[in-house]
C-alpha cells in the first residue's frame, strides 16, 4: 500500500523498513509522520546535528508535506531529557489568544451569540502562533549546527517539487470543503475542485519564501516583519475578524516549565503541565490500571483490561473539563495524579459492566472543581520522537489544531483555529469561571501528551505520544501499557489495535473484535473502525535505540546505524 511513497534512499548508515512492518534500529533515531521529515531528522543527525537540530528540519518539512495537522501558523509542547546532565524540561509552544477576545467564541464582541458552526474556523478563532518560538528556545539551548541550515531540506522540497503524500490525499477528500480554500484549491487540487492523483509532484513556492526568510533571520522574522503584517492582515480581514495586533505577535514568548511526572511500571514518566491535559489523563489511566492488577498485561488478550482501560479513559476525561486549565495550580495537578487519589477512582470500575454517568473526582476542598471548560473542537495534531547518539531526548507534539485550522492560509501555510480549544461556556453564562475560560493573552487546554519515560537510574526507557485529538490520550496510554507488557519492537506496540473511550461510546479498531461479544455483554456501545492516530514511539534497548512509527498515517521511522 503507497510502498513507493515510504521508500528513502538506501544508505548503508541507515535502517528503514519501507513495508513500516518492524522499527529501525540504530544509536540514533527519528519518528514523525512523513517519511521525508524522518530522513531530514536522522540526515541532521548524521552530518554532526543534535536531536534538537532535527526537530527543527522535521517540523520545517512537516509545515509542507502535512500541511492539515502542524507547522508555523499552529502550536507546539517540547518535552526534553539530556542523560549526559540529568535535566529535564518543557518548552510550551502552544498558540495564545490575542489581547483582545470575547469570553467565549460562542459571544461576539457586542453580546450576541454566535452560530456554533460559524466560531469553528476564520479569523477569530487563530490564536498567536508558538511553533517558531519553541523550535527557536529549543534550538538555543541544544543546537550544534547553524539554525539556517535545518531549513535546508523543506526549501528543497518545496522549490523542487516532492509526491503529494497519501494521508494528504485522504485527509483533503474527506473534508471537501477545504478544495475551495485558496492554498488547497491552487497546491493540492491543482487548480481543480479535487486533490492530485497519488503520484502527482507539488510545489510550494510561497513555503520556499517562508522558509529563506526564517532561516536567514531568524524566528523573529515570523513574528515582526512582512509575514507578522500578512498574517494580522489575514487574520482580521476574514468574513469573522479577529482583532489580532502586531503587539500580540511581538510579545508571544515560549515559556519554559517543569515536567508533569507519575511513577509507573517502576518508571518515572515525565509529560507536559497543564494547560496541557493529555498527558495527565494518561497518567491517570495507567495508575488506575496498576492498581487494579492490570500492569503488566497485553490490551488485546484481555476482554477485563480493554473494557477497564476505556472506562478509565471516562474518568480521566471527567477531570478534564473540571480541574485544567492554563491557571490550574501545580497542586491540583499533582492531586490529579496522586496514586491513592486515582486507587480511589479506580475503585468506581466495575468490570462486570460499564458506569453510568461519570462525574470529575472530589481533590479536597482547598482544590474546587471549576465549571466544565471542555472547548468546541480537539486538536488533529502530529508527534515526533527524536532521539540523538548523544543523550539528548525529545518528545514533541505540534498542532494547527483541527485539520486545515482556522482554513485560513499565508505564507503557504494554514494559521491554527486554536481558539476552540477554550471553554464552550463563558463565565457570565455558567457563574462562575472555568479553568479553561478564554481570556487575553492565554492558552488553552490541549489533549497533547509528549512523554519520556526514565529508568530508576534516570537513564531514558522509551519516548512516545502522539495525534490525534482526543484520541491521544488512549493511544499514549495504549503505548505505555503495552511497554510494560514486554513489547520490544516499537512498530509493534504502534500497530497493534486501540481501545480507548472518552465518552459513553466505546472505540475499538477491528484487530479486537474477538472481544465485542464480551464487551457488548458489559453494556459498551462499540464502534469499531480503524483510528488513525500518528503515534510515535522510541524504546532505549542497550546502547540502541528502536523506533516505530503510525502506518495508519505516513508515519516512518528511520535510524543511523553508526
Amino acid at each position: 500500500m503507497h510502498t513507493l511513497y515510504y521508500t528513502l534512499p538506501k544508505s548503508k548508515d541507515l535502517d528503514h523498513d519501507q513495508s513500516r512492518q518492524r522499527g529501525a534500529t540504530g544509536q540514533a533515531v527519528a519518528a514523525t509522520a512523513s517519511p521525508l521529515a524522518s530522513l531530514a531528522a536522522i540526515t541532521a543527525i548524521k552530518n554532526g546535528g543534535s536531536a534538537a537540530d532535527a526537530v527543527v528540519a522535521a517540523q520545517a518539512v512537516l509545515g509542507l508535506v502535512e500541511p492539515h495537522a502542524s507547522g508555523f501558523g499552529g502550536g507546539t509542547v517540547i518535552v526534553w531529557h539530556d542523560e549526559r546532565t540529568g535535566a529535564s524540561g518543557v518548552i510550551d509552544g502552544l498558540a495564545a489568544s490575542p489581547a483582545s477576545v470575547t469570553d467565549s467564541l460562542e459571544r461576539d464582541f457586542d453580546g450576541r451569540a454566535i452560530p456554533r458552526e460559524r466560531a469553528m474556523s476564520g479569523g477569530r478563532t487563530v490564536g498567536v502562533p508558538g511553533t517558531l518560538r519553541a523550535l527557536e528556545n529549543l534550538h538555543k539551548r541544544f543546537g550544534k549546527q547553524p539554525w539556517a541550515k535545518a531549513f535546508d531540506p523543506a526549501r528543497q522540497h518545496a522549490t523542487e517539487g516532492f509526491s503529494i503524500p497519501p494521508y494528504l490525499i485522504k485527509t483533503i477528500t474527506e473534508i471537501g470543503s477545504i478544495q475551495d480554500e485558496r492554498l488547497a484549491h491552487e497546491i493540492y487540487c491543482g487548480g481543480k475542485r479535487r486533490v492530485m492523483p497519488e503520484g502527482s509532484i507539488i510545489r510550494n513556492a510561497a513555503y520556499a519564501k517562508t522558509l529563506s526568510i526564517v532561516a536567514e533571520q531568524g524566528a523573529s522574522a515570523f513574528y515582526e516583519g512582512d509575514i507578522a503584517e500578512e498574517l494580522i492582515a489575514v487574520v482580521n480581514g476574514d468574513l469573522f475578524p479577529g482583532r489580532m495586533t502586531r503587539q500580540d505577535l511581538a510579545d508571544y514568548t515560549a515559556l519554559d516549565k517543569a515536567p508533569a511526572t507519575y511513577d509507573f511500571n517502576g518508571s518515572k514518566i515525565l509529560t507536559a503541565p497543564a494547560p496541557v491535559f493529555g498527558g495527565i489523563a494518561v497518567g491517570q489511566i495507567v495508575q488506575m490500571m496498576e492498581s487494579l492488577g492490570f500492569a503488566g498485561q497485553d490490551l488485546g488478550d484481555s476482554a477485563d483490561l480493554t473494557h477497564a482501560v476505556m472506562q478509565a479513559g471516562r474518568l480521566a476525561f471527567s477531570d478534564r473539563g473540571a480541574y485544567i486549565g492554563e491557571q490550574t495550580p501545580t497542586s491540583v495537578q499533582a492531586a490529579l495524579l496522586d496514586p491513592a487519589y486515582l486507587a480511589e477512582r479506580a475503585k468506581l470500575i466495575d468490570l462486570r459492566q460499564v458506569m453510568g454517568s461519570v462525574k470529575h473526582g472530589q481533590l479536597g476542598a482547598d482544590m474546587p472543581a471549576g465549571p466544565d471548560g471542555t472547548g468546541l473542537t480537539s486538536a488533529m495534531t502530529s508527534h515526533l520522537v527524536i532521539c540523538d547518539g548523544d543523550g539528548l531526548t525529545i518528545s514533541m507534539t505540534t498542532t494547527i489544531n483541527q485539520n486545515f485550522g482556522s482554513r485560513l492560509s499565508v505564507g503557504g501555510f494554514y494559521l491554527n483555529n486554536v481558539q476552540t480549544n477554550f471553554a464552550a461556556k463563558s463565565g457570565s453564562e455558567t457563574g462562575t469561571r472555568a479553568y479553561n475560560a478564554m481570556a487575553a493573552r492565554k492558552r488553552p487546554m490541549t489533549s497533547f501528551a509528549p512523554s519520556i519515560m526514565l529508568n530508576p537510574g534516570g537513564s531514558v526507557r522509551a519516548a512516545l505520544g502522539a495525534g490525534g485529538g482526543n484520541r491521544i490520550v488512549g493511544f499514549v496510554a495504549n503505548a505505555l501499557l503495552r511497554i510494560a507488557a514486554g513489547y520490544q519492537d516499537a512498530q509493534q506496540i504502534i500497530s497493534a489495535p486501540q481501545a480507548l473511550s472518552w465518552t459513553a461510546l466505546s472505540n475499538i479498531e477491528p484487530g479486537l473484535g474477538k472481544l465485542s461479544q464480551a464487551l457488548t455483554q458489559r453494556g459498551h456501545y462499540l464502534m469499531a473502525r480503524r483510528m488513525d492516530g500518528g503515534t510515535q514511539v522510541a524504546l532505549k534497548q542497550g546502547n540502541s535505540w528502536n523506533a516505530g512509527a503510525d502506518i495508519r498515517r505516513d508515519g516512518t521511522a528511520v535510524a543511523l546505524i553508526e
